[in-house]
């Protein structure tokens, strides 16, 4: 009889936990259903694009005039010009500089050249002619954007150094030292900017060798 009591008591609590656990899982059941039915996660992929700068590759120029090799142009400079467009996606812009292949850049020969005009590198507001007997080769910035323009070259109306214009202020090359013309501080569009170098050749009766004159100038556009 004691037996039989105690498998009842188990039946009865066997009963009561598997109510007890089936009536938790009625109740409890949808709400962790609910919980993993729609769950949101967010993620971001990086990408780094670096910084460049690429120059144009204009053709070479001749200039506007043959220039007699006795009497010479004076007053009449033979003009040309390069035109270098710079592109750069770098937030602190670009710096443009130009050297030549050598001293009194424009030349035949050892013999025959034009002298790089004034004292190079410092520039001097206008062009001014050769004395008598001698040959002046020498350059300008004409800047796409003036205000890019280093101090140097900046013209006021009178001289050379400040002022803000473009395109009047004349050096000579100083032989393989770099001068720089262009300081840009901030990144250019997509179409670039377009540099353009004049050039200036005269020559007040110097007795120059009948032939071909040439300068090689390189065109050199840094990051800043």
């Amino acid at each position: 009889m004691k037996n039989y009591k105690i498998i009842k008591k188990a039946i009865s609590l066997s009963i009561a936990v598997s109510l007890i656990s089936f009536i938790a899982f009625i109740v409890l059941e949808p709400i962790v259903t609910n919980a993993t039915t729609t769950v949101t996660d967010t993620a971001k992929v990086t990408a780094t694009v670096t910084q460049e700068v690429t120059i144009s590759s204009p053709p070479d120029t001749t200039f506007s005039a043959s220039i007699p090799g006795i009497t010479g142009n004076a007053g009449s400079p033979a003009t040309a010009s390069l035109s270098w467009k710079i592109i750069t996606n770098d937030s602190t812009g670009f710096d443009l500089k130009l050297s030549a292949s050598q001293v009194n850049a424009l030349y035949k020969d050892g013999s025959y050249y034009f002298t790089d005009y004034g004292t190079p590198p410092t520039p001097t507001y206008g062009w001014s002619g050769p004395a008598s007997g001698s040959a002046s080769f020498g350059f300008t910035i004409n800047a796409a954007t003036p205000g890019d323009t280093v101090a140097a070259f900046q013209d006021g109306g009178v001289s050379c150094g400040a002022g803000g214009g473009t395109g009047a202020c004349w050096a000579g090359f100083n032989g393989t030292n770099q001068i720089s013309i262009i300081h840009r501080t901030t990144l250019t569009s997509a179409s670039g900017e377009t540099e353009i170098v004049n050039f200036k050749a005269e020559s007040n009766a110097k007795y120059l060798a009948s032939g071909d004159y040439a300068a090689t100038i390189t065109a050199t556009a840094s990051i800043n």
